[in-house]
């Protein structure tokens, strides 16, 4: 079996210390609302947006547990059963499409989403951390809510090859490190316009913490 971790979050220490996390073993409360200021995106992120808000951004909503998540131009928010908002994603990301179910097999329910963003540190840049390109990548985000709060679980950096489309199902194979999710995508290369060309189809199985080839 081929064990390539599709993403390595080697970075989390020095993105925390810039407020933003890329990936930790321990669960990080996410703030209700985080908006980065319009003045801090990139021009290579506002020119993806106009491209992806030219193709008719997909708008959906799901209920689950109490919750309801809903994704719209981009935007994925989490509302609780008043209809209250708990959480919004941030302002410099750009959500694809989002599965609902138990990833990580403790019993509660587990949000994971694709979005895009600028790999860029901007003014926070640290001064060890060479690597601040601003190229638009899809990375993958996997979130809870807990106590009325949404955490983040894991998140990747920069993906390899951009996802298309993925699917969630939960009969793998279980132990103590794998929980039985597996994760199907449809994945491609990157081009300048965003399109979709050299669909392939992976599967992904959570192991430990984190998704591994099989």
């Amino acid at each position: 079996m081929k064990r390539l971790c599709i993403v390595i979050a080697a970075v989390a220490v020095l993105l925390a210390s810039c407020g933003e996390a890329g990936g930790a073993a321990d669960t990080e409360t996410l703030p209700e609302t985080t908006l980065t200021p319009s003045t801090m995106l990139t021009d290579e992120f506002r020119a993806f947006l106009a491209i992806r808000q030219s193709r008719q951004p997909s708008s959906r909503a799901e209920d689950r547990d109490g919750y309801t998540y809903a994704l719209e131009g981009g935007i994925l928010r989490v509302f609780d059963g008043t209809g209250e908002q708990l959480w919004q994603s941030e302002e410099s990301w750009y959500v694809e499409d989002f599965r609902l179910g138990d990833v990580d097999g403790d019993g509660g329910t587990d949000l994971l989403f694709t979005l895009w963003k600028s790999y860029s540190f901007g003014e926070c840049r640290p001064a060890r951390m060479e690597n601040d390109d601003p190229a638009v990548r899809c990375h993958l985000f996997l979130c809870t809510v807990r106590g009325g709060r949404m955490k983040r679980l894991w998140a990747s950096s920069g993906l390899p090859r951009p996802i298309y489309s993925f699917e969630l199902s939960f009969d793998g194979e279980k132990s103590p490190v794998a929980s039985g999710a597996l994760l199907r995508t449809a994945e491609g290369q990157y081009r300048e316009d965003f399109s979709q060309a050299g669909a392939r189809e992976y599967v992904y199985a959570w192991r430990g913490w984190g998704f591994v080839e099989e």
